[in-house]
């Protein structure tokens, strides 16, 4: 007898699996065993049926190039809650369980499921609260990081990096929000401006009375859920926004001179004209020094360090809580140059204790990295044709606006 082709075998293994989940959902939730569709082989669904013309169903569903568990609504308006493959079947039953019980209730379908979570936590907390004052909450993102995008007749999967943490987008008449709750710099508050096509970041310190902070983010200790509820419902005319930088106009004209805006070898602090280095050939298309430096000290504003200003020759941007360092360099930091450049903040510090900040047009070891969060530093790449910063760490990752427009995926 000839072995079975590859096709057929898959399709048994799916519908073995299938079996399996319709058992874990009887045992798991009895009431609704009278109502389980027993699927067939050719099935990738089961399926609940609520009403002769409704159904729940969980699905084995391809978008495009991949493959994700949808939990299909039977208010067939909404887009499906979509799981990773390797989410615990448990999970999978009990979330077409939450659909299901709520359409036969005629009740919502409870939190955290309604939100596409499994486990409650601050941010559907949060979404709960702002739902329940009528705040429009547009998307829950936390351990689940799948989400159905698009319009319904083309819908796609998109997936939440992680370095994003958890968040909640809410909309209002006059804002797009997005609230998250990092790991390292725990809430984050960004708005969109539509209009101008860019995000802002609130301060919540200072819109929650506490003032200026000097680093982005504040920690769950000191803002409750329940106090960033609040602030968001308030609506826009409570919160304080950092200004926004602005990508400045590249000169067409360069001097050599004007190329190298960072310290080479030394981590002491230099005169801002000696931070240029007449030796490196002139280039095309990129920002002159002090364009560098105003596009920096504007970007850090922006992300929400509070204390930052422009410098002098000697320091081109000031802080009394960081120490800023800028690199150029062809190899990659090391992890003893990042701890070399942390013992030089440390040695900066007077009252306060100054963490560390690089700016480098180079590059970054994974493990000089890891040692860069945990002595809570910031080590952003610089585009030098741009002006723009990047991240070479999570701290500073963090940091970042959100890429996307709201609605328009993770």
């Amino acid at each position: 007898m000839p072995f079975p082709p590859g096709d057929m075998i898959a399709a048994f293994g799916r519908y073995l699996h299938f079996q399996r989940l319709e058992q874990i959902l009887i045992e798991r939730h009895p009431e609704l065993a009278h109502l389980v569709d027993r699927p067939a082989a050719e099935q990738s669904y089961l399926e609940v049926k609520l009403s002769s013309e409704k159904s729940a169903m969980l699905m084995l569903t391809k978008f495009r190039h991949s493959f994700a568990w949808a939990v299909v609504d039977p208010v067939l308006h909404t887009r499906p809650s979509v799981w990773p493959l390797d989410t615990p079947v448990e999970v999978l039953v009990d979330a077409l369980h939450a659909y299901a019980s709520a359409y036969l209730t005629g009740s919502p379908v409870p939190s955290p499921w309604r939100w596409q979570e499994s486990e409650l936590s601050e941010i559907t907390e949060l979404a709960d609260h702002l739902d329940g004052r009528g705040v429009h909450v547009q998307r829950v993102v936390g351990q689940n990081r799948y989400r159905a995008d698009g319009p319904f007749h083309e819908t796609r999967l998109a997936i939440a990096d992680r370095s994003a943490g958890a968040y909640a987008e809410v909309a209002f008449p006059d804002a797009e929000v997005r609230v998250s709750l990092k790991p390292h710099l725990g809430w984050i508050f960004d708005t969109y401006d539509p209009k101008r096509e860019v995000w802002s970041r609130v301060d919540i310190g200072w819109s929650l009375g506490h003032g200026t902070s000097p680093r982005p983010g504040g920690s769950l200790q000191d803002f409750p859920v329940s106090a960033v509820a609040d602030l968001l419902s308030a609506g826009r005319k409570a919160w304080q926004m950092h200004e926004v930088w602005e990508t400045p106009e590249v000169s067409q004209t360069r001097h050599a001179s004007q190329e190298a805006l960072f310290t080479l070898a030394t981590p002491r602090s230099m005169p801002l004209d000696e931070l240029f280095d007449g030796s490196t050939p002139q280039r095309p298309m990129r920002t002159s020094p002090r364009d560098i430096v105003e596009s920096v000290l504007g970007q850090l504003a922006t992300f929400g360090f509070g204390d930052v200003s422009e410098g002098d020759n000697n320091t081109p941007i000031h802080s009394d809580h960081f120490h800023i360092e800028w690199r150029n360099q062809a190899k990659d930091l090391s992890t003893p140059q990042v701890k070399m450049l942390n013992g030089v903040a440390a040695a900066a510090s007077e009252d306060v204790l100054k963490r560390l900040i690089v700016i480098t047009s180079g590059g970054i070891s994974r493990p000089a990295s890891a040692f860069a969060d945990q002595a809570k530093a910031f080590i952003f790449h610089l585009d030098r044709r741009t002006g723009r910063l990047g991240a070479h760490n999570m701290r500073a990752q963090e940091v970042l606006l959100p890429r996307r427009t709201p609605g328009n995926g993770p």
